[in-house]
Parts: C-alpha cells; structure tokens; sequence
C-alpha cells in the first residue's frame, strides 16, 4: 500500500463532534473529556492551514515529486488544535479508527504509538539520537502511551530562519478508536512538565454515551 493510501485510510468518513466548553473540550462520540490547560485556547484552524500551506516537508527519494505532492496534500486536519499564546506549543488532537493504524494485528496502544514515531521521518527529519520509544500510561480508568521526545527542525517555506522543534506524540486507546494528540514545541516555546500533566490528569470518559452512534457509523464504513 502507498503511503499516501496509508493517510487516506486513517480520516474518518464522519466528522465528530467538539463540543468546547470553558475548560474542556468534549469528544461525545466517544464519552471523552480533554482538558484545556491553563493558558491554552482552542485554535480556529489557522494553524493547520498555515501549516499546510508553509511547511517545507523533508526530502525523501522514496517519493517522485507527484508522489510527495499527493502526500503533502493527503494531510487531513485535526479535530481540534490547542495553542498557546497564539502560537506554540501546539497540542493537534486525532481521532482514527483503530483498524486503521494496526490492521489485522494485535498491536496494543504502547506499540501502535512506537510505529507513530516511526512514522515521523516522512514529515520531519529526525535531528536526535534518541530511541523512538514509549511510556505506557494508565490513568482515570484509560490505557494511554507517551512517545519519547522527537526533535527536528521546522522550515518554512519563506522563512529565512530554521526552528529546532521537538515532538511527542500522546496516544489512548478508547474502546474501538485511537485518540492521538501531536505535541509540538520548541525552546522558546516550550511544552512545560506541568502543562503536560495537566493535559495527562484531566483526560476521562464524560459519561456521554455517543459513542454508539459513532460505532454505528464505523461499522457501516468498515462494513462489519
């Protein structure tokens, strides 16, 4: 399977619902609560598309030029962004299909976040030695996975400056989905412990019970 088909896959067919509350951010489909940490506003989407339309992704000579331009074009937006001060850090916040990122495997979520990292080269040039590895998370009743810190530098495309970022990437495994969050910072703007773990302690199921509908909606599009 092309990489590009790879991406196509993982974009739901539906479009979840977000509920934004004064502290929280509520994904009903699947009864979870995200927190808003202190600081941190819901973006409008301009990031994403400032991201699309002025990132210089890596060169890779496993793609011809239509090839990574279906790529870079494949890339579909997050449910919802988090930001600080109008820019970074960036929490971008997804949700896959299960069956997407591990197929007929038996993966668990520890493992399907390692392959999450691995996946990192294709949009940003590793620039540190560490092991692409994760740390098992079990918290208010929910199995999570932490990656360990990805760094690369973030170009763009009229910029005249080169910014070293690093990544992380924060993963749950709720019922038949992946709730994914990318964690992107940088020196100056830096994603601070406490902020982490304020993001890692408010993350719960709400009570809602949508998410039938959505298994209802997944198992249409998978034709279960």
């Amino acid at each position: 399977m092309k990489l590009t088909d790879q991406i196509k896959i993982r974009e739901l067919k539906f479009k979840p619902k977000v509920e934004i509350l004064e502290n929280t951010v509520e994904l009903n489909d699947i009864g979870i609560s995200i927190p808003i940490p202190k600081e941190f506003t819901v973006d409008d989407g301009g990031i994403f598309e400032n991201f699309k339309k002025e990132y210089v992704f890596p060169e890779n000579s496993e793609f011809s030029k239509k090839d990574r331009e279906s790529f870079e074009n494949g890339i579909f937006s997050p449910v919802f962004t988090l930001k600080k001060n109008n820019g970074r850090p960036i929490i971008a916040c997804y949700l896959f299909d299960i069956k997407a990122l591990k197929g007929g495997s038996n993966l668990n979520i520890r493992s399907i976040n390692k392959f999450e990292l691995m996946w990192a080269p294709y949009l940003a040039k590793k620039t540190n030695l560490v092991e692409m590895n994760a740390k098992r998370i079990l918290k208010n009743e929910l199995t999570g996975a932490l990656s360990t810190e990805y760094g690369f530098d973030y170009k763009t495309k009229n910029g005249t400056e080169t910014i070293p970022s690093n990544l992380r990437i924060l993963t749950y495994e709720v019922r038949n989905f992946v709730l994914t969050f990318y964690l992107i910072y940088d020196n100056t703007n830096n994603l601070e412990q406490t902020e982490l773990d304020s993001l890692i302690d408010g993350i719960k199921t709400n009570g809602n019970n949508g998410y039938n509908s959505l298994w209802q909606k997944a198992k249409s599009m998978f034709n279960l």
